[in-house]
């Protein structure tokens, strides 16, 4: 059992229905609402992982990625084997256009994921996304085969694999 901030205790089981509560508000797009109840979940158990990992993807969501970053952050030190909060880490440090640390985080991602399925592949997609962002168009052309290898309609990937050769022949 925790203590809640008046110093009452709380169940495992009112931490969860305060977070299945967000999680529904979230599904509804009342995000802002979902927040309300993330926070009510983490102010009774400040470790509950899926609040900490839903909290910043509801942050995410309504553009506040230094915070979405800090909630990631914090799964990734409460539970330093899991790999999801890798992903969103360097998602959102791809959107704050920290290019050199997101490629890091989707080097070490990657590293670590043991499955060659979407998140991989959005991974390999990500992390040249990141490259191109440093105009390192050759490391970015080699993800962009890999990623369009293990899928020949990714779509995202293939454009952006049109666009960073036609860097490479300008450059050239």
């Amino acid at each position: 059992m925790n203590k809640n901030s008046n110093g009452e205790l709380m169940t495992s089981e009112e931490v969860e229905m305060y977070y299945k509560q967000a999680m529904s508000f979230l599904e509804q797009g009342e995000t802002k609402k979902a927040l309300e109840f993330f926070d009510k979940s983490l102010e009774m158990d400040d470790q509950y992982l899926p609040a900490w990992n839903d909290k910043g993807v509801a942050l995410l969501e309504l553009e506040k990625y230094r915070q979405a970053l800090g909630c990631f952050e914090r799964v990734s030190i409460l539970d330093p084997a899991s790999n999801m909060p890798l992903y969103n880490k360097g998602f959102v440090l791809l959107l704050l256009e920290q290019y050199n640390e997101s490629v890091k985080t989707f080097d070490l991602f990657l590293t670590r994921y043991p499955h060659k399925d979407d998140f991989y592949k959005f991974a390999l997609y990500l992390k040249a996304k990141g490259y191109h962002g440093l105009k390192d168009y050759e490391k970015a052309h080699e993800l962009l085969v890999e990623a369009v290898n293990e899928d020949k309609t990714f779509r995202e990937a293939r454009e952006l694999l049109i666009l960073v050769l036609n860097e490479m022949r300008e450059k050239k």
